[in-house]
C-alpha cells in the first residue's frame, strides 16, 4: 500500500519538474463525480489523470459530494489525449496504514485489520497498469463522472 502511495509521490515530483510553464497546444479542463456504485467515497481521494503520450500528470481530489477537478500542477488547462487513471485513497488513511508490531497484534488483533475507508475500492484502482480506467480529454470543458464498482 505504502509502496504506492511512495511511487505515485516519486512519479509526481518527476512530472512537476518537466511540467515547463503549462501545456501548449489543445486544452481542456476536467470535472466530474467520483462514486462507487452510486455512492460517494471518502472526501479528499485522490484522482490522477496521466496522458498516455506525453506521461504528463494531473491530479484532483473529491469534495464531501463525490465532485472533484483536475489540474495540472501549473494550470486547471490539461492537455487534450486519452489519459490512463489511478485513484488513490485519502493521505490521511495512508498514513494509518502503517504496521502494527508483532506485541500490538497480540493485544490487539482488531489491528490486522484495515481502516474501513481502505476498503471503499478493489486495490487494483491504485494502479495505472490495473485500473482500467482510461478517458479523453476534449478540448473545452470535460465532464468526466467515475463509478467505480
Amino acid at each position: 500500500m505504502r509502496g504506492s502511495w511512495i511511487a505515485l509521490a516519486l512519479l509526481s515530483l518527476t512530472l512537476v519538474g518537466c511540467s515547463g510553464s503549462g501545456p501548449s497546444g489543445p486544452t481542456g479542463t476536467v470535472a466530474g463525480t467520483l462514486t462507487k456504485q452510486g455512492k460517494t467515497l471518502t472526501p479528499e481521494t485522490s484522482i490522477v489523470f496521466v496522458h498516455n503520450e506525453s506521461g504528463a500528470a494531473a491530479f484532483g481530489t473529491t469534495a464531501e459530494d463525490g465532485s472533484y477537478k483536475i489540474a495540472s500542477p501549473d494550470s486547471d488547462q490539461v492537455p487534450v489525449g486519452m489519459y490512463r487513471v489511478m485513484i488513490q485513497p485519502p493521505a490521511s488513511s495512508l498514513a494509518a496504514e502503517e504496521e502494527p508490531s508483532p506485541e500490538e497484534l497480540l493485544d490487539n488483533p482488531a489491528l490486522s485489520r484495515p481502516a474501513k475507508n481502505q476498503d471503499e475500492f478493489s486495490f487494483k484502482y491504485r494502479q495505472l497498469s490495473t485500473s482500467g480506467l482510461q478517458f479523453e480529454v476534449t478540448e473545452g470543458p470535460n465532464q468526466i463522472d467515475i463509478d467505480l464498482k
